[in-house]
């Protein structure tokens, strides 16, 4: 059995008693299923604790754990093994938890039985689900290098050889554009980046649409695909430019924050009439105070 990266966690809080479950939030159908149990004791004169797990979509073979005494502020662990049923569809099932106690009070004769109850979830997935979260600017100087960075998420089955392609119909994209691995494991998920450029003799500015693809395998070596896309703006940069091609598009008129060099040149000789006038006209103060 292959464990998700991560698992869901909940609380069954009663006065006297407080449960923390911990199981995989996805499973195959077939699967064995380890829910966990952490039982923490909040009062005093608690016993005869029993937890109960059911649900029509698992086996069990035992599905109760019973503890005779919990002094307060202790804990006692628990491991329910079960096996999803193998006719299970994909979605999701209900799995009930109950726990029954005896708790005796101060003006109580005989210890009084309590009952609490909950209900969770957990998904049922025979194939991967993968998603990918791209991040890639949105303009872009030809020749230049960009990164198309993103993340892909396997929130089914396990998945192997994954492969991840850049590409684009509408121009030429140089640079890594592939990626494979050999496997995502249910809850998993791995972070990318592919450097790429367009061409440098890119004629006119182009709106390009990129494509992200991946194909990959479930365990029964069926083929499954995926694809996202982001969009693109790319232009030569003007000679006299610096800086990064991100802007914004106002009507018809795109304006990016580069900055022309002639801009810098300017402010900078402003600068130094402007600090050349300030010493002057505080040595000319100074001379006019030396005559007084």
């Amino acid at each position: 059995m292959s464990h998700p990266a991560y698992a869901l966690q909940s609380s069954m809080i009663d006065p006297n008693l407080q449960i923390t479950l911990d199981y995989p939030d996805t499973v195959k159908p077939g699967e064995n299923l380890v829910i966990s149990t952490i039982t923490k004791a909040t009062s005093d004169q608690i016993s005869n604790i029993t937890l109960a797990v059911s649900s029509p979509g698992l086996y069990t073979t035992n599905n109760t754990c019973s503890l005779a005494k919990l002094a307060k502020d202790s804990t006692f662990g628990n491991n329910f093994e079960m096996k999803i049923k193998n006719d299970m569809p994909d979605g999701t099932f209900v799995v009930n938890m109950q726990a029954t106690y005896f708790i005796k009070g101060l003006f109580d004769a005989n210890p009084v039985k309590d009952t609490f109850a909950q209900a969770f979830r957990i998904s049922v997935q025979s194939s991967p689900i993968i998603s990918f979260d791209i991040q890639s600017p949105s303009n872009v100087f030809s020749g230049e290098p960009f990164s198309i960075k993103g993340t892909v998420k396997n929130q089914g089955a396990t998945a192997q050889n994954l492969q991840i392609v850049v590409y684009s119909q509408d121009v030429n994209l140089d640079g890594r554009k592939s990626l494979l691995l050999s496997s995502l494991d249910s809850g998993k998920s791995s972070d990318f980046e592919f450097i790429v450029s367009t061409p440098k003799d890119l004629d006119i500015p182009t709106h390009a649409t990129i494509y992200i693809n991946g194909t990959y395998l479930d365990e029964s070596n069926k083929t499954h695909s995926i694809q996202d896309s982001i969009s693109m703006f790319a232009r030569h940069r003007g000679m006299m430019e610096i800086g990064d091609a991100n802007g914004i598009w106002l009507g018809d008129f795109f304006i990016a924050p580069v900055v022309g060099v002639g801009t810098i040149v300017s402010s900078a000789i402003g600068f130094f009439i402007f600090l050349w006038h300030y010493r002057n006209k505080k040595k000319s103060k100074k001379t006019k105070k030396a005559k007084s």
